[in-house]
């Protein structure tokens, strides 16, 4: 509602917001909490909307979900997810993923913190539950920073190795480009033939 602007503009604010839907989703459900998992149909809607994101920018926007964190499948167990990222390919060398217990006050301070460390940062919750999600170099500090705010749990350090979308890659094969297409599920013939 409160994107301004074409249907890029309005594609990318839709993508922000499913995108930090996303990373609360394991503190929604006691079931995915457990599992520290992000929910399936949450991760398919944020990748849904990545790809409507590129369609009218012509770039793929950032991390399609919570990069490498497991996503529940109904009675398959969890899968890993997939990190995707706009532009520079020589960013952080780090994720850092936790649960943190803290008061908004102190979740306030934590982001600046993790802001001036990283990128792709997103904190979301509430009443003193939320969820840690940031790209750094000094995956010590993003830590560290967690501990002087709360109490960071389930605490998760993925380093983007070689060939990874974060590491400098001149041997990186060259992304091919792919079609899209378009499948609509429609009541009726009159609207199937449109």
């Amino acid at each position: 509602e409160e994107a301004e602007g074409g249907c890029a503009e309005v594609a990318r604010a839709a993508y922000e917001g499913a995108r930090a839907a996303l990373v609360a989703t394991p503190g929604q459900l006691p079931v995915l909490e457990r599992a520290g998992v992000v929910d399936a149909g949450g991760h398919g809607l944020v990748t849904v909307l990545a790809a409507l994101v590129e369609t009218f920018t012509g770039r793929a926007p950032g991390p399609v979900a919570v990069p490498h964190a497991r996503v529940e499948h109904g009675g398959e167990g969890p899968a890993a997810g997939e990190c995707a990222t706009e532009g520079d390919e020589s960013g952080p060398a780090f994720e850092v993923i936790y649960l943190l217990e803290a008061e908004d006050v102190a979740v306030a301070r934590l982001r600046q913190r993790l802001d001036a460390l990283g990128d792709s940062l997103v904190v979301v919750g509430g009443d003193g539950l939320w969820n840690v999600h940031v790209h750094v170099d000094d995956a010590g500090a993003a830590v560290e920073a967690g501990v002087e705010a709360g109490r960071p749990y389930r605490i998760r350090i993925t380093h983007f190795g070689h060939g990874d979308a974060h590491t400098a890659g001149t041997e990186r094969p060259p992304r091919e480009r792919t079609q899209r297409a378009v499948v609509a599920v429609v009541p009726g013939e009159g609207l199937a033939e449109l």
